[in-house]
């Protein structure tokens, strides 16, 4: 696949597109080895659909390398990160946004010894 060119039927939003989502403006060269390439994108983001994206996610041979730049992808951008959407890298948005935002640990108990009144 030759990233270097639009589409046919393109034109000058491709490639602003582009250049706003990928550095260089062109997409990461292990896109072209993804279980999902030539995918309907509704794939990714209906819920009905989830299952399947997920599966083709499990296959995927450069599943590590999506899910790493999606994730950094997110991480510079707040809204992206606090909103995420659709399956990618095999994580839906959810999951996508725990990683951005794990959960507090709870604050420990202070340890009460039973029966000899020391708190």
């Amino acid at each position: 696949m030759n990233t270097d060119a639009p589409p046919s039927g393109y034109h000058f939003g491709y490639k602003t597109l582009m250049l706003a989502l990928f550095p260089g403006g062109r997409p990461p060269q292990w896109r072209d080895q993804a279980a999902c390439r030539g995918t309907d994108p509704e794939t990714f983001t209906l819920v009905q659909h989830m299952g399947r994206a997920k599966e083709l996610c499990s296959i995927c041979p450069v599943l590590a390398a999506c899910r790493a730049d999606q994730l950094a992808w997110e991480q510079g951008r707040a809204p992206s990160r606090d909103r995420p959407i659709g399956v990618v890298g095999g994580m839906t948005g959810p999951e996508r946004r725990a990683v951005h935002y794990p959960p507090a640990p709870s604050p420990a108990a202070p340890a009460v010894l039973s029966g000899m009144g020391v708190a």
